[in-house]
């Protein structure tokens, strides 16, 4: 059965896309490439893409 993403929402400033199934390392490849400077986890069928950390002065 192919997996897709079901949905993606923001809670907060973070990203979260939810899959029909596990996400794999080629679809958290993909993510990460298009968000290079933020910090992007994968934990089966949820990938979250965080924001990016507030310089302080």
């Amino acid at each position: 059965m192919a997996k897709a993403t079901r949905d993606v929402c923001r809670i907060g400033d973070a990203w979260v896309l939810h899959a029909t199934g596990d996400f794999d390392v080629n679809d958290f490849n993909l993510v990460r490439e298009q968000f290079t400077h933020q910090r992007v986890t994968l934990d089966g069928d949820v990938i979250t893409v965080w924001p990016r950390l507030r310089e302080t002065a």
